[in-house]
């Protein structure tokens, strides 16, 4: 299939939350096509040379391909963790039946999912990408269901409550354990020595108790504090959306978080001033 083909948007009724998207704040690693053969195995016997590794770009300096792949996948439709959520809710975020969910959802394993459907090949992984309503999970998959207003491939996916369908059944033959982060290197992020324990959640949120390495929720993870700051302010932006929580207290001055105006420095003392005026 060629690469410059039209793609046709999917038109089902409930958008993705692209708009919303806080990683636009900052891009931080390479999108990256991924091929069957590329995307990092459920076994725990993969070779290590093999898995993907997340390579960082610098803001103002993109790869020179990017903008136009970023443009030849806008389409796509978009696969989040949270759609497979079995701890959330439909107005929080999840897309499939609750029976059909899983605790611990991660974007490599849809990837996983996505490689072994008959999709022609045509699946984005992008580390980086974050859902808005979990920010401690982040990565998103792209996969090309529709060209020309059909469907893609070998045509067996009509639309993207199929998909979701697929891809839970995927991930639930695959359940995510502690071990599955460890699969996917990231550039720069030496893989821990010991096991990770579960992230501290703040009290109202849901987070899972397995999160990529490279997750904002874990410490020492692959993003910056710029990338956490930004996130913090869209997330004040979205308050009283449905399935978004009160921010913490405490939480929205983290970072300087909160944009609010500096203390005025305290008056000087009066008593300076009597010294002065009997001089």
């Amino acid at each position: 299939m060629s690469r410059h083909a039209r793609i046709e948007e999917v038109s089902d009724s409930d958008s993705d939350p692209s708009e919303m998207d806080p990683s636009d704040f900052d891009p931080g690693l390479l999108n990256s096509i991924i091929q069957p053969a590329n995307i990092p195995s459920t076994a725990p016997e993969y070779p290590q040379q093999q898995q993907p590794v997340l390579q960082p770009h610098f803001p103002g300096r993109p790869p020179p391909d990017q903008n136009a792949e970023r443009e030849r996948t806008k389409h796509y439709q978009c696969l989040y963790p949270i759609y497979f959520d079995s701890s959330r809710s439909r107005a929080e975020g999840r897309r499939v039946g609750k029976n059909e969910a899983v605790a611990n959802p991660l974007a490599q394993d849809i990837a996983n999912a996505c490689s072994q459907l008959p999709v022609a090949g045509q699946v984005v992984f992008e580390p980086a990408k974050t859902h808005p309503k979990d920010w401690a999970n982040p990565g998103r998959v792209r996969v090309l269901i529709k060209e020309d207003g059909k469907p893609a491939g070998k045509g067996s996916i009509k639309n993207k409550h199929q998909l979701y369908k697929l891809v839970a059944d995927y991930l639930r033959a695959h359940p995510t354990t502690e071990d599955s982060p460890m699969r996917m290197r990231i550039a720069g992020l030496p893989p821990p020595t010991k096991p990770i324990p579960p992230p501290a959640a703040p009290k109202g949120w849901k987070m899972g108790t397995i999160l990529p390495l490279h997750s904002p929720a874990l410490s020492g993870g692959g993003v910056n504090e710029n990338y956490f700051k930004d996130m913090m302010q869209e997330m004040q932006g979205m308050q009283g959306q449905p399935g978004m929580p009160s921010l913490p207290a405490g939480l929205e001055g983290m970072f300087g978080g909160g944009g609010g105006p500096s203390a005025p420095e305290p008056p000087a003392s009066k008593k300076k001033d009597k010294k002065k005026s009997k001089a």
